[in-house]
């Protein structure tokens, strides 16, 4: 489990999916990254609202600049 609180995996993970044109897998992994430190906790610290969250993943359709948030957030978790 420790391998997927590591920011700098999960993000060549991201990265390697991005570059494969593969953006469901790079939803997956942030998905799975942040149920791996605790979501709502995150979010918080973040200063991210949970609704944002919630449409990242239910839209499947980011806007980098809420994906860029979230990976930036992530690095000081």
């Amino acid at each position: 489990m420790q391998y997927l609180l590591d920011t700098n995996k999960m993000g060549a993970a991201v990265m390697e999916c991005l570059i494969e044109n593969d953006t469901e897998g790079a939803l997956e992994i942030l998905e799975i990254y942040l149920d791996a430190i605790n979501r709502t906790q995150f979010l918080k610290e973040a200063k991210i609202p949970r609704s944002t969250v919630y449409n990242v993943f239910k839209r499947r359709n980011p806007t980098i600049k809420t994906l860029a948030k979230i990976m930036h957030a992530s690095a000081y978790v």
